[in-house]
């Protein structure tokens, strides 16, 4: 396919959305990305928003495609994939990229995905399934290891209770099941045994037969710092992985993506798009932790500018089925990702009586709050990627949520990576805004005998206090 322009409808609104709307355009001069629903802090003039789309209504993607010539729709958020997004927009004849809502529940279901490893053999953690709290509880006595209990269903990233003895895994089921912190997404519970290790994100592009592998990326989870604090989406991400080898990625590719392969084809699942693994590398191997059928959300901001192939020709490749045929491109750069998001802040109620908000995470968290210091953002080391970022009634740009805002700093190593990223976040103000200081440390512990995974020495001079700014 070989066009003088092209015109694609990405389906998304995150801070991910925005990493790959930006490598489309960057990828491809002559590619127009319309990003429904956006952002419209996006400043691109090929990156046009398109508010109009609902990440909930199919038929809201549908009517703009027939609107206006589109060559193809990429759908990466999970709201909209986990909906059937797909399936409606293939079935009004619309070339679209995602997996269908069957193939969608990979994500959507923690119990599901666990059994279908299970069944083909791909190597992950020990588990059980439940329905109701008192059989949880009585296997969870039994156990002589610890163990992570996860919610069904979708959460947001934050369903995870990874539990360090007995009572706090009891205590996870009642949160769950009982005080129903997640709502119809804990109908069902997960219970498996908690790996140890180092975590590796890995990411593929599939077209339904062949994977292209992109680079790993290492993800902090945890809300604060020294890997502490709530499991929440993400809060920065470091690519390539610092201890993915070569080695590695022939095991990925053999332990981890054939048989996962094999068991989407086996099933029938209609999948085309990105895969994300998340998995730990273990002392007896590298374990499969949870499948998303789209792109990590902060990994994205971190890997996907070190991509240097056109990626509408990889689309292209995934909607003929011939991507097996094709390689990616890469640089040999660094990259750091760091999140800032609206931290506890205090305000007045109508009374004039000090209430503090807890911030996301943990809590209710302040938004509209005025953002500045983003022209200062130096693009010579670093991007800026907007999330929970809009414009107000006076056309400033303000918080919108949890986490607002990423920026990436890339380097000819980590230590410049690390250290343009935490320079230029410094440079941006907004009332609670709150970031972890660690970014790019390695946490956890593998066998010192596996010297491929030996956790290398990362020096860097420079390191930004963490904070909530006011």
């Amino acid at each position: 396919m070989s066009n003088p322009s092209r015109n694609v409808l990405l389906i998304d609104s995150t801070g991910r959305g925005h990493a790959i709307a930006d490598l489309f355009q960057r990828s491809d001069p002559s590619v127009r990305v319309f990003y429904g629903p956006g952002n419209s802090s996006v400043a691109d003039e090929r990156i046009c928003t398109v508010p109009e789309i609902s990440l909930n209504d199919p038929g809201s993607a549908v009517r703009f495609c027939q609107a206006r010539p589109i060559d193809f729709v990429f759908v990466s958020h999970i709201d909209a994939l986990s909906t059937g997004y797909v399936d409606f927009l293939k079935s009004n004849g619309i070339p679209t990229i995602g997996p269908d809502r069957a193939a969608a529940r990979l994500e959507a279901s923690k119990a599901y995905t666990k059994s279908l490893l299970q069944r083909y053999n791909v190597k992950t953690a020990r588990f059980a399934v439940f329905d109701r709290p008192e059989p949880a509880k009585c296997y969870i006595r039994g156990l002589d290891y610890d163990v992570v209990v996860k919610a069904d269903g979708l959460c947001e990233g934050n369903s995870a209770y990874v539990c360090s003895d007995q009572a706090s895994a009891l205590q996870a089921v009642d949160n769950i099941m009982l005080a129903r912190a997640h709502k119809d997404a804990g109908n069902r519970i997960v219970v498996e045994e908690r790996l140890f290790g180092v975590e590796i994100s890995i990411f593929a592009l599939f077209d339904g037969k062949e994977f292209l592998l992109f680079p790993a990326a290492l993800d902090y989870k945890r809300s604060d710092d020294g890997n502490k604090g709530a499991n929440c989406d993400g809060m920065g991400s470091l690519s390539p992985h610092p201890l993915a080898d070569e080695a590695l990625y022939r095991e990925i590719q053999t332990e981890l993506l054939e048989p996962l392969g094999a068991a989407i084809l086996g099933e029938g699942l209609m999948y085309t798009g990105f895969i994300y693994i998340g998995a730990m590398l273990c002392d007896d191997g590298i374990k499969v932790i949870e499948i998303n059928v789209r792109f990590g959300d902060s990994e994205a901001q971190a890997v996907l500018p070190k991509v240097q192939s056109n990626f509408v020709q990889l689309c292209e490749g995934v909607l003929l089925g011939t991507l097996g045929s094709m390689s990616l491109e890469t640089d040999d750069k660094c990259y750091c990702n760091v999140v800032a998001a609206q931290g506890p802040t205090l305000r007045l109620d109508e009374d004039g009586r000090e209430i503090r908000q807890p911030g996301w995470p943990h809590g209710d968290f302040e938004v509209g709050c005025p953002i500045s210091g983003l022209e200062a953002v130096d693009r010579r080391n670093s991007r800026l990627f907007v999330a929970n970022v809009r414009r107000d009634a006076e056309n400033r740009l303000v918080t919108a949520g949890g986490r607002v805002l990423h920026v990436t700093g890339f380097g000819d190593n980590y230590a410049q990576a690390v250290h343009h990223a935490y320079a230029n976040i410094e440079k941006i103000r907004f009332k609670g805004m709150s970031y972890r200081s660690d970014i790019g440390l390695i946490y956890g512990s593998v066998d010192a005998k596996r010297q491929r995974w030996e956790i290398p020495s990362l020096p860097w001079t420079w390191q930004m206090p963490r904070g909530a700014l006011s």
